[in-house]
């Protein structure tokens, strides 16, 4: 028996302890490359690779990293999944291909993947901030996968890759999203909405409702003037005025929207992006201080959130706080860059974060409080991109360092006004914002290029958050139910996402926006009307359902052709038919 026992130990071992082969390609900034194969130890399913700093050989420009197990053949079954939820299969292709989710858009350190031989989720957990996904298709097969890149001069900390296999047949993204998820909440990186509501009011009531977004004021889109300065700024163009913002919240009322989250975008000096990092005066063109605080008591008074949009990110040179010391764009010698974009300030820069918590976001946050602001305070841009690097020698920080201080600036803001919420949904401040306005860019109805590595988009970023972060899924899906088309409303739905609308999306030159496919306007008592209505019919859509945003989701699925079920960790689900256009809500008590 003893011998037996040992017999079954060993094997056990040996099966826990299993090795899987890994092609690893070094390129060195002298312009040599150097392959590798090793081969990394498998544990309970988990596969680790690790770099050993020491053996590079020389300053790296790049590492790509791919498992024998993350080739596939054109044609095969399977599919590979971004971060963002962009889906796409093993189809033939007429040239050798291949496409590059940079680091700086990658939302989460993550990618799935789906063969006939096994199903797997890799994390990247060392120099996770400097890590893209690569799709390749050439010679008739593809190979996906994770790029180290930009800022690799420093190696700060040994890249990592953990694999987590799955070799149950039926296993999917559903399966790799919450494997991450469990990941993340096992180390405390985040905690259930459920959890972080019941110790702040703002954000439980953000939670249960819709966001109305109120673009308030701005100067033209992209600036006609650089280097803006008093003497040749723009005019400022105020269309929402703050008596104004009044009046559409009581028609809101007296349409039967019980709650709603009101932000005002545009209502600091210049209007939207007028002279970050400045804030004050309140822009006089709107009605000045004195209007601004009577808003907010009105709003109020009716039951609503009504919170600011605000930047710690942006800089412009109009600012009266302008200061070259603070600005992030740097040539190798030290100088200031010249601006790639232009907005409604004119050439706009990026400050250091660290420098911006220390020299704005404290004060500004003491500031805009005594306006009585009260919910999830936006900051724009922040949550868009993964954490950048700062060279300037009188603050400089990691990609790692950059993320501690922008954590920093969003937990600032939940302290001062209940929550926070910011315009992505990057993994690298998950636990420090409550929520995304934006999830994927894509346009989830758009018929994919012949070519495209994207041909369909699932909820994967979902599976993993929703019930940590509220979110929007798609940037065009806002004013969903304004638009003629009903399956916007349903994509909300399928996707677990709070309805958010935005009045006065359109206010480029050019007319076009990302915001929405069609525009709500509140200039003339119809379109204030028109809104209203729209967003009374978006509120009544979400009642429904708004009690799973306290709910893990589970899975997704699509069960018959147009037909999805999203099923939820309380065991509710939602039914999404884009051949009857309906969706359904099965529902557990909440």
């Amino acid at each position: 028996m003893n011998r037996l026992f040992a017999a079954l130990s060993v094997a056990l071992a040996s099966a826990l302890a299993m090795a899987q082969d890994v092609e690893v390609e070094i390129a060195y900034r002298s312009g040599r490359t150097e392959i590798r194969r090793e081969a990394m130890p498998e544990r309970d399913g988990v596969c680790t690779w690790r770099f050993d700093r020491a053996s590079a050989h020389g300053p790296i420009s790049r590492i790509r990293v791919t498992p024998d197990f993350a080739r596939a053949a054109f044609g095969e079954d399977g599919y590979y999944v971004y971060p963002s939820g962009g889906r796409g299969f093993f189809k033939a292709r007429k040239r050798p291909q291949s496409r590059l989710e940079r680091a700086p858009y990658m939302l989460m350190p993550v990618y799935g993947m789906k063969t006939p031989r096994m199903a797997f989720v890799a994390i990247a957990t060392g120099m996770a901030h400097h890590a893209g996904m690569l799709v390749q298709a050439t010679n008739g097969a593809y190979a996906v996968s994770f790029c180290f890149h930009e800022d690799m001069d420093a190696l700060y900390e040994e890249p990592t890759v953990e694999y987590h296999l799955f070799r149950d047949p039926a296993a999917g993204y559903s399966e790799m999203a919450r494997a991450y998820r469990r990941r993340q909440l096992e180390r405390k990186a985040c905690r259930p909405l459920a959890e972080r509501a019941r110790e702040r009011p703002e954000l439980a009531y953000a939670a249960s409702c819709p966001e109305i977004r109120i673009r308030q004021a701005w100067k033209p889109v992209p600036s006609p003037v650089t280097n803006q300065v008093e003497r040749n700024e723009p005019p400022v163009k105020a269309v929402v005025p703050f008596a104004r913002v009044t009046e559409l919240a009581r028609a809101c009322k007296a349409a039967g929207v019980e709650r709603a989250e009101f932000c005002l975008v545009g209502w600091n000096k210049g209007g939207h992006d007028g002279a970050y990092p400045q804030l004050f005066p309140v822009e006089p063109a709107l009605g000045g201080e004195a209007a601004l605080r009577q808003c907010v008591r009105d709003v109020q008074s009716l039951g609503y959130q009504i919170v600011a949009h605000g930047n710690h990110r942006d800089a412009y040179m109009i600012a009266d706080s302008w200061d070259a010391e603070y600005v992030n764009e740097r040539t190798a010698e030290g100088a200031l860059k010249p601006p790639t974009v232009t907005w409604g300030g004119g050439g706009k820069y990026t400050i250091c974060a660290r420098r911006a918590y220390e020299r704005f976001a404290v004060k500004d946050a003491a500031t805009v409080a005594t306006l009585g602001f009260r919910g999830l305070y936006y900051l724009d841009v922040t949550t868009c991109h993964a954490p950048y690097s700062c060279r300037d020698p009188r603050h400089p920080m990691t990609r790692s360092q950059c993320a501690e201080w922008e954590n920093r600036i969003l937990d600032l803001q939940t302290a001062t006004f209940g929550g926070c919420a910011s315009e992505g949904a990057a993994d690298a401040y998950i636990g420090h914002y409550d929520s995304a306005l934006t999830v994927c860019w894509a346009k989830p109805f758009a018929a994919p290029a012949p070519d495209s590595f994207v041909q369909d988009h699932v909820p994967f970023w979902q599976l993993v958050y929703h019930g940590v972060v509220l979110s929007t899924p798609f940037r065009n899906i806002m004013n969903s139910t304004a638009n003629p088309d009903p399956r916007y409303t349903l994509k909300l739905a399928e996707f677990g996402g709070r309805p958010t609308f935005y009045v006065h999306s359109r206010f480029k030159s050019d007319n076009v926006s990302a915001m929405g496919d069609r525009d709500l306007r509140a200039v003339t008592d119809d379109e204030l009307a028109d809104a209203v209505r729209c967003i009374k019919a978006g509120a009544d859509e979400y009642a429904s359902r708004s009690h799973l945003q306290f709910c893990f989701m589970d899975r997704h699925e699509k069960i018959a052709d147009g037909v999805y079920r999203t099923t939820y960790s309380n065991g509710a689900y939602t039914e999404v038919d884009y051949n009857l256009l309906q969706t359904k809500v099965f529902t557990c008590s909440p």
